[in-house]
């Protein structure tokens, strides 16, 4: 990056130049559109200061800042990389400096070819009434600003000092959409209705509120996911009082729902460690590596809600574990050697389910998460198998 403004900001046009044309030729960017509002809007204003990862020997993953103070070229050119980076640790209480950290990621800014793929598949014509729901570092609504212009664009954020700190970025400018400060599951009914609504963070169902404040004729466009991690990006089209679409893939995924609670994996996992010493084998015909096939898992999902899956190896055994807050536990243990044995404990036979569960997925011809599909009614996410009417199971809160 040059030493002066005029230099620092040509360093940036080319940089979103390369950009446009890395999305351009990945096919996430289709259309003039989004390809002027790409061009137009500078993604380094919503990334002021971000973090790189990098995973210790321990296995725990550290975190250091990146700002224009610390190395402007390095930031510049790496905020116009196509990657996620990391924005927020444990909710805004552990700070930036310059020594590595640890911690939990909160916010992130996702990678532009997700973002710009997302809007594509919005399909938004001209003066559509949006509703973003994350407003995040604020990019991707400075985007649909671009696209729209203000008075269309009407974005939701929790948390309270990124909404403002996006106000900022999109202030400097000048775009001033509305900014909402609140639960995203509740929209905001009074900029409504809406003919797109889309999600820039993973619930676990579509809220009905959503759906309340949609058009007939809108699209709903959200990535979901599960207990056991499988995401699931769906469109949907909305009708007369219910909204429809099926699952396009397993690629695009955010951050949790800040209300999303998960169980604390630590007790439920020694408690585990401590039956499975008394747990029989039991022989098995599943391979391990369909426990990491994200269309098995949406089955799973709903045949086992609220269990939490993890990989644990030692002495030469992996262990593929399932923990259910009740107690139930699972694991496929496979050796170096191939072999494979399940165990399972507690109040329910947790593998006994997911047997249950691959035998179906199985007899339907392994489908992929393509053939899925999702209906949202005023009460519930009915998620079936190639139509409607085969209904597999109902998704939770």
């Amino acid at each position: 990056m040059g030493n002066t403004l005029e230099e620092a900001e040509e360093a940036a046009r080319e940089l979103r130049t390369a950009l446009v044309e890395e999305l351009e030729h990945d096919n996430s960017l289709r259309t003039p559109h989004w390809r002027d509002a790409v061009s137009a809007v500078p993604r380094h204003v919503f990334l002021p200061s971000f973090y790189t990862a990098v995973d210790g020997s321990d296995g725990i993953t550290r975190y250091t800042a990146v700002n224009r103070d610390t190395d402007a070229q390095t930031w510049l050119r790496l905020a116009y990389q196509n990657t996620t980076w990391v924005t927020q640790l444990d909710h805004g209480l552990t700070q930036p400096n310059s020594e590595p950290r640890t911690g939990t990621p909160t916010s992130s800014s996702t990678l532009p070819g997700v973002v710009v793929r997302m809007l594509e598949d919005l399909d938004v014509p001209d003066r559509a009434n949006v509703l973003e729901v994350g407003t995040g570092t604020g990019y991707s609504t400075a985007l649909l600003c671009a696209r729209l212009g203000d008075r269309y664009v009407t974005s939701v954020e929790h948390d309270a000092a990124l909404s403002a700190a996006a106000g900022e970025r999109l202030a400097s400018l000048g775009h001033r959409p509305r900014l909402v400060v609140g639960d995203g599951a509740e929209g905001c009914p009074s900029s409504g209705p809406y003919d797109r609504i889309i999600a820039t963070y993973s619930p676990a169902r579509v809220p009905s509120p959503w759906l309340a404040q949609a058009r007939p004729g809108a699209v709903i466009l959200v990535s979901l996911v599960g207990s056991l991690d499988a995401y699931g990006y769906v469109k949907l089209h909305v009708g007369d009082g219910e909204a429809q679409g099926r699952f396009i893939d397993s690629d695009v995924s955010f951050m949790l729902s800040r209300e999303t609670r998960r169980p604390a994996i630590g007790p439920l996992m020694r408690a585990a460690l401590r039956s499975r010493d008394n747990a029989a084998g039991l022989d098995t015909a599943i391979h391990p590596d369909l426990l990491d096939d994200p269309a098995f898992l949406w089955s799973a999902q709903l045949a086992v809600p609220g269990t939490t899956r993890l990989r644990l190896s030692a002495d030469r055994v992996t262990g593929r574990w399932f923990l259910h807050p009740d107690g139930s536990w699972a694991v496929l243990e496979s050796g170096n050697d191939g072999t494979t044995r399940a165990f399972q404990g507690g109040p329910r036979a947790l593998w006994t389910a997911l047997e249950a569960t691959a035998s179906t997925w199985s007899s339907h011809g392994r489908p992929g998460l393509e053939r899925y599909g999702l209906t949202v009614a005023a009460e519930t996410n009915t998620v079936w198998l190639d139509d409607p009417g085969n209904p597999l199971g109902v998704l939770g809160e």
